[in-house]
């Protein structure tokens, strides 16, 4: 009962702050911390799980949250979109994992703060903690070790970790694998 009344609380806040949600969602623990100026779009079978703490989706005004099919975002995850961040069907986002597509200050004088895209192909796995900076795109089935920062382009199939993510090793897997 508890549990359910939960789930229609979660929903009705992430109607009110104009996420759209193509299908059934599963929300589990804390509510959603939702900021929402811009787009924020959730695929069907996306699970939310705010166990130990809330997963916080921030659209800036102009950003946009793309979400696929069937993504598991796990307790404690911030996503943040001044431009835009697409997160592809089935993929796996540890808990207290950044994606953040601006580095909201800039680095030198007379520089402007950096604001570019983040995008992460289909089935690819973010362990916890990971960092994702502006710019970034990982390729389908790419695996992310846990605390992680990555800052330049993963290709399909690889498995990065590290502070530089740097490459590890190739990932064994055919176009139709799915994590689960």
């Amino acid at each position: 009962m508890w549990g359910r009344l939960m789930l229609h609380w979660g929903q009705h806040k992430l109607k009110r702050a104009n996420v759209l949600c193509e299908g059934r969602i599963d929300l589990r623990g804390k509510p959603v911390d939702v900021r929402n100026e811009g787009s924020i779009t959730l695929g069907e079978g996306v699970r939310i799980f705010g166990t130990l703490d809330a997963v916080g989706l921030i659209a800036a005004k102009g950003g946009a949250i793309k979400v696929g099919k069937r993504v598991l975002l796990n307790t404690g995850l911030r996503i943040y979109a001044e431009s835009a961040v697409t997160i592809g069907d089935h993929c796996l986002i540890g808990n207290n994992s950044v994606l953040c597509d601006a580095n909201f200050h800039a680095v030198h004088e007379g520089s402007a703060a950096s604001v570019r895209p983040i995008t992460l192909g289909r089935n690819v796995w973010l362990a916890r903690s990971v960092v994702v900076l502006p710019g970034v795109s990982i390729g389908d089935h790419a695996v992310i070790a846990a605390g992680s920062v990555v800052d330049r382009d993963v290709p399909p199939k690889q498995l990065w970790r590290g502070n530089p993510a740097t490459y590890v090793k190739d990932v064994r897997a055919s176009d139709s694998f799915v994590r689960r």
